[in-house]
């Protein structure tokens, strides 16, 4: 049964490049598509979560330019998202997960979004932002550690120190790469993974709905 996935978006500058946009308008028809994306997520009845990859830890690295664009476009989507009305009537709590302390430039956007939703508890909704895999770890084993269970620490209960403690059944990536990249690398221990080549723009539905009939039409063991 298909409860959680986890989705990377690869491609918007390729997307840019391909179609002669600027990177702002890639990266526009990028937030347009995660949009119609978790609307898509909303249709699959026992989804209970989703976890879009929006920005890693590597991606720091990226030219000041690129990062005052997207910062400029998390802040006023994320504005939109705390005012969105099927957010609300489908009581859906929005978190952003990641070491959220080196984003100070959207903080109030962050504040704001997880102030609007917080009370919603039927459908969770995780985007990632200065999000990596293993310092995700890090973090948790440090938390654990700081709140004296360090000595007790097994693998079914070390899922609660991480940011997003549900495994993930699905993972779907986009543009090409057959690779994690980092993301929820504790998670999707067993998840099913899905690539496909388009680059994100071109993300269309029924791309979406072979990818939940790809998970549904496989067994899964569990190493058993």
């Amino acid at each position: 049964m298909l409860q959680s996935l986890a989705i990377t978006p690869d491609g918007n500058r390729r997307y840019a490049k391909k179609h002669g946009l600027t990177l702002e308008e890639s990266y526009r028809k990028g937030f347009e598509k995660a949009e119609e994306v978790f609307d898509w997520c909303l249709e699959v009845p026992t989804l209970k979560s989703a976890t879009m990859y929006a920005l890693s830890s590597e991606n720091f690295r990226r030219n000041k330019d690129e990062l005052d664009l997207l910062y400029f476009l998390f802040d006023y989507y994320f504005k939109q998202l705390a005012k969105n009305r099927k957010i609300h009537d489908n009581e859906v709590r929005v978190r952003i997960i990641g070491r959220t302390e080196d984003l100070e430039p959207i903080r109030d956007a962050i504040d704001e979004l997880h102030a609007a939703t917080e009370d919603h508890n039927r459908y969770t909704l995780n985007i990632a932002l200065g999000y990596g895999g293993r310092a995700e770890i890090i973090d948790a084993i440090k938390k654990a550690a700081n709140n004296g269970g360090i000595d007790s620490l097994t693998e079914n209960n070390f899922s609660q120190y991480l940011y997003q403690p549900a495994d993930i059944d699905l993972m779907i990536r986009t543009g090409a790469s057959h690779r994690l990249s980092n993301f929820l690398i504790w998670q999707a221990s067993y998840a099913e993974l899905y690539f496909l080549d388009k680059l994100w723009p071109e993300f269309e539905k029924e791309d979406f709905q072979e990818a939940i009939n790809f998970f549904n039409q496989t067994k899964r063991n569990f190493g058993k």
